[in-house]
C-alpha cells in the first residue's frame, strides 16, 4: 500500500516541479533565441546602413572594399547602376550559388513593388522590408532591396546575410536547454524520491506501530478469553471443581480488565485527550505514601524497599499527584516483578535527590539489568525482556504507559545502568520558581 503511495506521490512532485522548470527553460531559450535574433538583425541592419550611405555618397566601391565586408560579415554583395551590374564576382561562393539566392531576394522586392525597371520617384531611396529567403540546401539569409536615385540614374544593391550558421547555433542551443532541462528533471525525480521517502518514514512507522499494537493486543486478550472459554465449559463437566474453576474465571477477568484499562489509557493519551489535574505537589508526601504502600509487597517478596530522602526538604514541583502515583506504582512493580531476579542484594532503592532547578527520583535495583540495545525498546508498547511470559500478569504495557504518563505532564523519564548490577529508573521533575 505505501509502496503504490510513494510512487504517486513521486510522481506527482517530479511532474509538477518538472513543468514548472520546462516552463523556465522554454522561456529563458526563447529570451535568448530572441536576443540572438536581434543582434543578428541589428548586425544585418548596421552593415545595410553602412552600405547604402556609401552607395549614396560614393560614385563608385572598390573590390578589395566589397570582399572585405563579404568575408568578415558573411554577407553577399550584388550592385548595379542603370541595369548595369557593377564588376564584383563576390569574394566567396555559397554552396547553392550566388544567383539563385539573388533572383529570390529580387522576387521577395518584386512583391513590395521593387523591381528592376522601379526606382524612387518621390523620394530619393526606395527600400524592401527584411527578407526571410530560404535556399536549396537547408541554408537561410536576411535580404533586403534598395534602390537609390543617382545623378546618372539610380543604383540598385541586393544584400544578403548569411543566418545559417545562426540556425544551427541556435538549434544546438535548443538541445543543450532541452538536455539541461531532462537533467534538471531527473534530478528533481531523485530529490522527490528522497523527499517523499523521508515524509513518509514515520507514516510508515506509525502505521506499522499500529498494526503491531493492534496484534500483540489481541493476542493478549486471546490469552485470558481462551482460558475462560476453557474454565466455563469445565464447570459443566466437573460441577466439584467449580469453586476454583469460577476462580480462575474472575482471576483471568481482572486481567483481561487491566489490559483493557490500560489500553483506554494509551489510547487517551495518543488522542491527547488525557485528563491532567496538574498542582503544587509535595514529593516528599508522595514518596512517603508510596513506601507506605509498597514495603509490604517487598516484604512479601523476602525482599526490602528502601527511602532515601535529603535531609532539606524538597522544593514543591508542578505536576498531577494521581498519575505520579501511578508512575511510581509501574517502576516499583516492575522492580518487584524483574529487579529481584539473580539479585544477591534483594533490595530496591526509592530515592529523591534535588540538583540545579531539578528533582530527580529514582528506583534502583540490582538485579540482572538491561542491554544497551534494549534501553530504547523497553518503552516500546508490549514489549517484553521476559520472551518466556513467565510472568503471565505483565503485559509489556507498563513502562509505555509510565512513559506516556511523564510526557503528559512535562516530566522526563529514563533508565541508566546500575553501579555494579541493576537498572535505575530516573523521573525528573522542574521545580516550581518562585
Amino acid at each position: 500500500m505505501f509502496h503504490k503511495f510513494k510512487q504517486n506521490l513521486i510522481f506527482l512532485y517530479t511532474l509538477s516541479t518538472g513543468l514548472i522548470l520546462t516552463l523556465i527553460v522554454v522561456m529563458a531559450f526563447l529570451f535568448s533565441a530572441v536576443s540572438q535574433s536581434n543582434r543578428r538583425e541589428s548586425a544585418f541592419q548596421s552593415n545595410l546602413f553602412t552600405l547604402t550611405s556609401k552607395l549614396q555618397t560614393d560614385s563608385r566601391f572598390t573590390d578589395a572594399y566589397l570582399a572585405q565586408m563579404e568575408l568578415e560579415n558573411g554577407l553577399i554583395i550584388y550592385i548595379e547602376e542603370n541595369g548595369h551590374q557593377l564588376f564584383f564576382p563576390g569574394a566567396w561562393e555559397p554552396e547553392g550559388g550566388r544567383d539563385i539566392l539573388l533572383e529570390r531576394a529580387a522576387a521577395g522586392a518584386e512583391k513590395e513593388g521593387i523591381y528592376e525597371d522601379s526606382h524612387p520617384m518621390s523620394s530619393n531611396l526606395l527600400k524592401s522590408s527584411v527578407l526571410r529567403i530560404t535556399g536549396d540546401h537547408h541554408d537561410t539569409w536576411l535580404g533586403n532591396v534598395l534602390i537609390t536615385r543617382s545623378d546618372s540614374g539610380y543604383k540598385k544593391m541586393i544584400l544578403l546575410s548569411d543566418e545559417t550558421q545562426h540556425r544551427r547555433d541556435l538549434l544546438k542551443t535548443g538541445l543543450l536547454y532541452l538536455l539541461l532541462d531532462l537533467i534538471g528533471i531527473f534530478l528533481l525525480y531523485l530529490t522527490g524520491r528522497r523527499f517523499v521517502r523521508r515524509s513518509t518514514q514515520p507514516l510508515e512507522e506509525t502505521y506499522q506501530k499500529q498494526r503491531d499494537f493492534v496484534s500483540a493486543a489481541s493476542h493478549e486478550l486471546r490469552s485470558p478469553l481462551a482460558v475462560i472459554q476453557a474454565n466455563a465449559a469445565a464447570v459443566k463437566d466437573a460441577p466439584d471443581e467449580s469453586p476454583r474453576l469460577l476462580g480462575v474465571i474472575q482471576s483471568e477477568c481482572e486481567r483481561g480488565s487491566t489490559l483493557i484499562k490500560n489500553l483506554l489509557l494509551l489510547a487517551s493519551a495518543d488522542s491527547k485527550n488525557l485528563i491532567l489535574q496538574t498542582q503544587s505537589l509535595e514529593i516528599d508526601e508522595l514518596l512517603l505514601h508510596v513506601l507506605e504502600l509498597y514495603e509490604p509487597v517487598f516484604h512479601s517478596k523476602n525482599a526490602r524497599l528502601l527511602l532515601e530522602l535529603p535531609a532539606e526538604t524538597l522544593p514543591q514541583v508542578h505536576a498531577d499527584p494521581q498519575l505520579c502515583l501511578q508512575i511510581f506504582t509501574i517502576l516499583l512493580e516492575n522492580a518487584a516483578a524483574y529487579g529481584l531476579e539473580n539479585s544477591r542484594n534483594r533490595k530496591i532503592l526509592l530515592k529523591a535527590d534535588c540538583r540545579g532547578n531539578s528533582v530527580y527520583i529514582s528506583v534502583t535495583d540490582y538485579g540482572r539489568g538491561i542491554p544497551d540495545e534494549k534501553k530504547k525498546q523497553i518503552f516500546d508498547r508490549f514489549y517484553r525482556g521476559d520472551k518466556s511470559r513467565s510472568h503471565k500478569e505483565h503485559f509489556g504495557l507498563g513502562l509505555s504507559i509510565a512513559s506516556e504518563l511523564a510526557k503528559a505532564q512535562g516530566l522526563e523519564l529514563d533508565v541508566k545502568d546500575t553501579p555494579g548490577g541493576g537498572s535505575t529508573f530516573v523521573v525528573r521533575f522542574h521545580i516550581i520558581q518562585g
